[in-house]
């Protein structure tokens, strides 16, 4: 299993782990695969261009916007052909796309499923279609994958847990707001962060609340939580776009700031917080280098490579004074768009 570490933003950075490695295969469905597969148009060298379905989650959130962007740069280098379809949070939208793609013979799916269980019955109909099937972000909880790639999402819940301790002197209230607790890496983040804020005994978990990433959802939980708990010490967002719910929530209470709130992925938007003193730090994962390590991956699976069965991707802690030296990072890796609002 191959190890890629972010720890130095500056180099090309991804660690292969063991399980929370599904989102950035669903990337890679997302662009176009390279000129090795088993059939389709002409790539301009004389051999087909590999066909990829990339069925993803959601492209309401920034996060798998950037994905989809890094996907189909990568697709684009190899000159492969990228067929995308937004599940928009739907298992039933999924399934369909799913099996409206297999009749017509991709040499590679690439799925983020919206839940564990509808991406088992993607990967099964796949299975039985024999098109090989590389997942992302989250696993599906059945079926045979050619590859599943993530990052490892109890790791990051324990590194939020420490920001967020240190943000607020390892004393205080904290809350907790989950993820869709149908998916392996909400289920993960949690499992993580409750891991390492029990390592602080003089911090009161106060409230956990699921808000489903969604940053509207996060926003009425977090408002709601606030209507019980007016003097919380710190937040933590399992991802981003719920972070900046809950930022926005203690704006209206003259609260940012001096909540400390904590998220997960490392969008533009929790850049630009965190550099506004609104959001103490993020467990950072580049979506965008996500997207092209997803499509590279499916491409060898199209091509009948061997590859490993669980990437594992580990991101890096974001904090104020560390938002510029991972934006250089970013902007090195051909992600043009997260951080043009920054600096």
């Amino acid at each position: 299993m191959t190890h890629h570490h972010w720890r130095n933003p500056v180099t090309t950075s991804i660690k292969t782990v063991k399980k929370t490695a599904a989102l950035a295969s669903a990337l890679v469905l997302v662009t176009t695969l390279g000129a090795c597969g088993r059939g389709g148009d002409s790539a301009g060298d004389g051999k087909e261009a590999v066909k990829a379905t990339l069925v993803i989650s959601t492209l309401n959130n920034p996060f798998f916007v950037s994905v989809a962007d890094g996907a189909k740069e990568a697709a684009k280098e190899a000159g492969a052909k990228l067929d995308v379809q937004n599940a928009n949070n739907s298992d039933q939208t999924a399934l369909n796309a799913t099996t409206t793609a297999l009749t017509k013979k991709p040499d590679v799916l690439i799925i983020d499923p919206v839940g564990s269980e509808s991406g088992g019955t993607m990967t099964k109909s796949a299975n039985g279609a024999d098109v090989p099937v590389v997942a992302f972000d989250r696993e599906p909880d059945s079926g045979e994958l050619a590859s599943f790639i993530g990052y490892d999402a109890i790791q990051a819940g324990r590194e939020a847990a420490k920001s967020l301790a240190e943000s607020i002197g390892e004393k205080g209230k904290v809350v907790e707001i989950q993820g869709i607790l149908g998916t392996n890496v909400a289920q993960d983040r949690s499992k993580g962060f409750n891991e390492g804020i029990a390592a602080y005994p003089n911090i009161q978990v106060v409230a956990k609340q699921a808000a489903d990433f969604d940053r509207g959802k996060a926003l009425d939980v977090m408002t709601n939580v606030l209507q019980g708990n007016a003097d919380i010490d710190g937040v933590y967002a399992a991802n981003d776009e719920m972070a900046l719910g809950v930022v926005a929530a203690l704006k209206s209470r003259n609260l940012a700031g001096k909540v400390k709130v904590v998220g997960n992925d490392g969008i533009g938007d929790a850049l630009k917080a965190i550099e506004d003193g609104t959001m103490y730090s993020t467990h950072a994962e580049s979506p965008f280098v996500l997207g092209k390590k997803v499509v590279q991956l499916s491409l060898k699976v199209a091509a009948g490579d061997t590859v490993e069965k669980n990437t594992v991707l580990e991101g890096q802690l974001v904090t104020k004074d560390k938002v510029s030296t991972f934006c250089t990072f970013l902007t090195e890796q051909g992600d043009a768009s997260t951080c043009k609002d920054i600096g």
